[in-house]
This record gives structure tokens, sequence and C-alpha cells, in this order.
């Protein structure tokens, strides 16, 4: 029986990175994870009935968060390759798309990404361009090791995968990056206080700022998106340093 290699592993990851590519509302992101596991198809089928077969029940409605969909073509490979009956396929699939997508979404867009971007706009206001590439590598290469840990521990797991999912890693970086976060925004905060109390006191941007702020963490309480915040709070800050007599 034809295994599957480490090198058919790399190739899964580098290919999961356009599992969006063809997304649509009726199936969603299916037809870019059948596209990712074309070459699981070619690898442990040798008739062409049999690629198309399995292309095709893997075209059902699927849906993750992308950047730990990672999990589910691992394990998905996994069980196609110790031929795992294709209903139980499904059912599993259908069973990871809840975890996958509350699990990504609370830590890519809840914590880890803005507590980056936040260090991104206190280096960008020391060292300018240089912030921001910050930002940029280290969100990148964590990106590009989830979705490599997803694909391998995804196929060492199988259907054990979700004991990775709520084991130590991705809850580790969720609670520290959200709380890493929320101490780079007081840091921030601080920073740009002082800032306006420099020369002469100017207790209308004062204030404003604190209910800027205030608002903030309100918007938090609320589950607004910390991206939007933090770009509303850019904003609000370049405004307050162009348009000196606007506020």
């Amino acid at each position: 029986m034809q295994r599957v290699s480490g090198f058919d592993l790399f190739r899964l990851t580098v290919r999961s990175f356009f599992v969006q590519a063809g997304w649509s509302y009726d199936r969603m992101m299916a037809l870019g994870f059948a596209w990712i596991l074309a070459p699981v198809a070619k690898k442990l089928f040798s008739s062409v009935r049999e690629r198309q077969e399995f292309l095709r029940r893997h075209l059902d409605s699927f849906n993750a968060n992308p950047y730990l969909a990672g999990y589910a073509v691992g394990a998905v490979t996994r069980l196609e390759e110790t031929k795992t009956p294709p209903e139980q396929v499904r059912r599993f699939k259908e069973s990871l798309r809840g975890p996958l997508g509350a699990l990504g979404d609370n830590l890519i867009w809840q914590n880890l990404r803005p507590a980056l971007l936040i260090l991104g706009l206190i280096l960008t206001g020391k060292y300018g361009l240089y912030g921001a590439l910050t930002f940029f590598v280290l969100f990148n290469c964590y990106q590009i090791y989830i979705r490599a840990r997803g694909v391998i521990k995804g196929y060492q797991l199988g259907l054990k995968v979700s004991s990775d999912l709520t084991g130590g890693h991705l809850q580790n970086v969720t609670k520290w990056s959200g709380r890493i976060g929320a101490g780079l925004f007081g840091f921030l905060f601080v920073v740009k206080l002082r800032h306006v109390g420099m020369g002469p006191f100017q207790p209308d941007k004062a204030i404003l700022l604190i209910l800027f702020s205030l608002l903030s963490f309100w918007g938090l309480k609320r589950n607004l998106n910390p991206g939007l915040i933090l770009l509303i709070f850019l904003l609000f800050l370049t405004v307050m340093n162009a348009v000196p007599g606007l506020i």
C-alpha cells in the first residue's frame, strides 16, 4: 500500500495557503480543500475512477479558520491512507468545522494579530518602517508554523487530532498573546498620553484619548473586532498629531 511521505506533507502545507482560492457561498472552502488533497489522491489510488470518487466526496461543503484548516487536511489524509470508510471521514470533517473555526478565530483574529499589530504600532513610532516590518515578519512566521503544525499533527493523530486542538500550544498562545496585547495597549496609551502632555498641556486631547481608550475596552467586552478598534485608534492618533488645531 502506498504511504504518504514527509515530502507529501510538505506539499500539503504549501498548498494549504490556497485553501480559500476557490471559496464560494455554496460550499465555502470545499474546492480549495479538495485541491489541496489532489496529490494524496494520486498517491493513494491507482485508478482514475478511485481518484475521481476521492475528490468528489471532498467537494462537500466544508469551512474552518484558514490558518487551522491544515489540521483537517492532515487528519483526513491519515484516514484516507488507512482506508477509513468514506461516511466516517465525512462525519469526522463535519465534527471539525466548529472547533477549527472557533479556536482559529479566537487565536488569530481576537488575540495574536491584534497583539502583534500593537507591537508594530509601538515600534513604528520609534523606528518607522522597521516597526511595520516587524509585525509582517512575526505574524507570517507564526502562520507558516501553525499551518505546518496543523498538517503534521493532523496526520500523526488522525481521529485523535482534537487532543492537539485542546492541548497546550493553541491554548497557551491564545492566552498569552491576549495578555501581552493588553499590556502593549496600555503601554501605547501611556506613551501617547505623555506625548500629549509635552509642551503646553492640552487637557482636551488628554480627555479625548482617555475617553477613546474607555470606549475601546467597552467595544472589546462587546466582542467588537480588535483589529477594527486598533485601526480606528491609529486614525485617531494620526488626526491628533497631524491637525493640532482641530482638537
